[in-house]
């Protein structure tokens, strides 16, 4: 016997799948089924947009997995049934049409659909680290309190990890701090999809900068403070909006050069930026550690 729960009726009447779905097109809510095994369907409408999907053995069960689909990545953020949000693999979201067949075949055999591909989906919850990085949050979907749309932000340092690129949050981090320029090469060639702001720290020289900027897909906002800004090689990226460039951090006392901002500002205008809306050019910025 199917028992539907968290069902509100709002919409089309009827409890086939295109109704159910229908339902919750508009809603940040959820709707479970039971037929035997558990299946629990969250309408996700931050971040990533779509459906989200888990999977449960049983009531009470502990195995959950979420949809993976496709092979981009990015942020979405949503609540659990407690109120506690958690970040989820883009990966792990679905459109309207795939949560249709995937709640059509479960009320038809209680089982999963072939339409999708099943595997982990939930990055982590609420801020559990992941081995190798140190993470912060930074805001939360019901209102964000960082510079940027909630995430997490982390920063990178030392010897380079090739393995880090392979973790879960490579791919889900909003704001990246990079304090040893080396790993700019890295970052080019395995870009975090997801990155919207990247902050430069101490820069004795840029190499790497201008191929790591271009291969940020949604890179919204970039800071570098250190002597190497009046070198800053040409940038280009469609997506980048906001550019801070500064000497050093506020507990420095930089010389400044003779015209330097002058020499900066020409390079700015030597850049392929069309989206972006401000720049600064400091002697001193202000920084938080990650």
């Amino acid at each position: 016997m199917i028992t539907i729960h968290g069902e509100r009726r709002r919409g089309p009447p009827g409890d086939d799948a295109a109704s159910l779905i229908a339902r919750h097109d508009a809603l940040d809510a959820s709707f479970w089924i039971d037929r035997g095994e558990i299946l629990i369907v969250n309408h996700v409408c931050t971040g990533a947009e779509g459906f989200f999907c888990h999977w449960q053995g049983g009531p009470g069960g502990a195995c959950v997995a979420a949809i993976a689909r496709a092979p981009r990545h990015g942020l979405a953020l949503t609540f659990d049934g407690g109120g506690n949000w958690m970040v989820i693999d883009r990966g792990c979201v679905i459109d309207r049409d795939a949560a249709i067949a995937v709640v059509d075949h479960f009320l038809r055999t209680g089982g999963r659909s072939d339409a999708v591909g099943w595997g982990p989906g939930i990055v982590r919850l609420r801020a559990a680290d992941e081995e190798g990085w140190v993470i912060t949050e930074i805001g939360e979907p019901s209102g964000p309190q960082g510079r940027l749309p909630g995430g997490y932000r982390a920063g990178i340092d030392g010897p380079i990890d090739p393995s880090l690129p392979e973790t879960a949050t490579w791919r889900v981090l909003a704001e990246l701090v990079v304090m040893d320029t080396e790993w700019l090469a890295l970052l080019a060639a395995r870009p975090m999809t997801a990155l919207r702001r990247l902050e430069v720290w101490d820069a004795k020289a840029l190499s790497g900068l201008a191929e790591a900027v271009a291969a940020l897909p949604s890179l919204e906002s970039l800071l570098v403070f250190g002597p190497a800004v009046v070198e800053l090689p040409r940038l280009s990226s469609p997506s980048l909006r906001r550019i801070t460039l500064a000497l050093a951090d506020a507990y420095a006392d930089p010389e400044e050069p003779e015209g330097w901002r002058e020499q900066v500002a020409a390079r700015l205008r030597a850049c392929d930026l069309p989206g972006l809306e401000t720049a600064e050019l400091l002697r001193t910025v202000e920084t938080s550690e990650p």
